[in-house]
């Protein structure tokens, strides 16, 4: 590793390279973020769709079931009626005597008058020979003969009122019940399609009744919105009637068209206010980024700003001989002209005014030499040094992101090991983390020219003893036998342009914190150096306040 440390960053050093390229990466970022935050919005709308669809489609079925229950209670109750008008026509055909055929009319006609679903009213022998002996509708097609009724009632009980299934699909059946001891029996033909009419608005599913033997009374169509490709949901209800002696199954179908499952406003306003956060979100951690980015620049800005003063005593191995060469011409012409104004006071007669002369022009070669050195202080000096608890991490971290921009810039890669916790130092950081600096720019220029693996700088930090040590190591040549007796001297330095008060400088830096620096070479070749520095303990008192 060379031992020089003139380095010259300007206005735009490595620190504002770091903050020109986190300027030049935030837009990416932000188009980034945006992208994912509308993934997020497209996820989280479609997961909304899927809820709202069920649980719209769950109260579609929940009003249907709850539609269904009140038309099953409805019904029951008018099948019920039908075993009521039963026992009244009942009572009027087992009067005594001939069958009452004028009784039983009048009583039908008014039957009918209050029922219209009650289509037929007959009496029916079923005797040996059955016969019909009074109908309404004699003629009707759909009246079942009088055999199939005998049939139905032949184990039948007296009184007891049983279905007889009209033809598939005819939208009729029959109740039919024994008059008595006599072997007579009544029959009521029912129109199913009027029992289970509702109130209008009342249902929009297709009805249906299903006889106890599986034969559909009335035939239920499915109603919906059929849309072509699309099989939507079926709403179902069934229910046995309440009846005992007419078990019909009451059934509501229901198939949802596209529209009616999937509640396209509900999900607009869902996915509106979806977009709506999802576009707030995104703004607030823009925003929220955008001011960790200003505070890091600004952060980084300061201490560019501090590292650039300290960057000037570095350049003082630079400015050595430019202030040299200045100082050397009024040097030489104050010892010229002391000496001849010497010469004019020895010599007679003594000539007053050359003295004068003389000595004037040492005095305006002062000042100016004085100005000079005035320039220089002023330069070097950025004022009262102040000690302060530092963790030696930082001060690592500080100068990483100081130099990483110059070090990347000559293909060498920095690696920065596990940092030691609680690595606390009492020190001046600016001074310190000139001096770490110094270091890793040399090593930075004692790699560059060499093989890409080679061109490798680790930087660690351990504790020995009571030291808190940062090492800096490198892959280059090492260090000349001859150059380590005598490294840390001034003026020494192997580079061409070099004046050797790099590492000196940043001896005296580190001496002056109370530290110690020293220089070797690493056992399979490199250079490594080490800053070692009193780790500092906080005060009794003061930590036990502080706990």
């Amino acid at each position: 590793m060379p031992c020089s440390a003139v380095h010259h960053p300007g206005a735009g050093g490595p620190l504002t390279e770091t903050a020109n390229r986190d300027m030049a990466v935030e837009p990416t970022q932000g188009g980034r973020s945006a992208w994912r935050w509308l993934a997020g919005w497209a996820v989280a709308s479609l997961i909304a769709a899927g809820l709202a669809t069920y649980a719209h489609v769950q109260a579609l079925d929940g009003q249907m079931q709850a539609v269904g229950q009140t038309l099953h209670r409805v019904i029951s109750q008018r099948a019920d009626q039908h075993d009521a008008l039963l026992t009244s026509i009942g009572a009027v055909v087992r009067v005594p005597g001939p069958l009452r055929s004028d009784l039983v009319a009048v009583l039908a006609e008014s039957v009918q008058r209050f029922y219209p679903r009650v289509r037929t009213i007959a009496v029916v022998e079923i005797g040996a020979e059955p016969k019909v002996l009074f109908s309404t509708h004699p003629d009707d097609a759909i009246n079942p003969p009088a055999g199939a009724v005998a049939a139905r009632l032949a184990t039948e009980p007296p009184g007891r009122s049983v279905v007889l299934p009209g033809a598939a699909g005819s939208g009729f059946y029959h109740v039919v019940k024994r008059a008595g001891s006599e072997p007579l029996a009544l029959l009521l033909t029912v129109d199913a399609a009027r029992l289970i009419e509702a109130e209008p608005g009342m249902v929009t599913a297709a009805v249906g009744l299903t006889a106890e033997d599986g034969t559909a009374i009335v035939a239920p169509i499915p109603a919906g919105g059929a849309v072509a490709g699309w099989r939507g949901p079926v709403l179902d209800f069934q229910k046995v009637l309440g009846s005992q002696s007419q078990p019909l199954t009451l059934s509501l179908t229901r198939n949802l068209g596209l529209a009616e499952t999937v509640p396209f406003s509900t999900i607009a306003a869902i996915a509106a206010a979806l977009g709506l956060v999802a576009w707030l979100g995104h703004r607030v951690v823009t925003e929220r980024r955008k001011a960790e980015a200003a505070r890091r620049h600004a952060s980084l800005s300061a201490d560019e700003a501090r590292f650039a003063q300290a960057t000037r005593v570095n350049a003082m191995g630079e400015l050595a001989s430019g202030i040299a060469h200045e100082l050397a011409q009024p040097i030489a012409a104050i010892l010229s002209q002391s000496q001849a104004g010497a010469r004019l006071v020895r010599s007679e007669p003594l000539d007053r005014q050359a003295v004068i002369q003389a000595l004037e022009a040492n005095a305006r070669l002062a000042k100016r030499a004085g100005a000079i050195l005035d320039r220089l202080r002023d330069y070097v000096r950025p004022g009262a040094p102040e000690r302060q608890p530092t963790n030696a991490g930082e001060l690592v971290g500080h100068v990483v992101a100081l130099i990483r921009g110059d070090v990347a810039g000559r293909g060498v890669h920095l690696s920065v090991g596990p940092l030691a916790a609680d690595a606390s130092v009492l020190v001046e950081p600016i001074a310190v983390e000139q001096a770490l600096h110094n270091l890793v720019r040399n090593a930075a220029e004692a790699v560059e020219a060499l093989a890409p693996e080679r061109r490798r700088i680790d930087i660690s930090t351990g504790f020995d003893g009571g030291m808190v040590e940062i090492v800096v190591e490198d892959r280059g040549p090492g260090l000349a036998p001859e150059l380590l007796a005598r490294l840390f001297e001034p003026f020494r330095s192997t580079k061409p342009n070099g004046m050797g008060l790099g590492l000196a400088l940043s001896q005296r830096l580190v001496e002056a914190n109370g530290g110690r620096i020293a220089g070797g070479n690493r056992p399979d070749g490199g250079a490594r150096f080490t800053i070692a520095l009193p780790l500092h303990r906080a005060e009794p008192q003061r930590r036990e306040a502080a706990e």
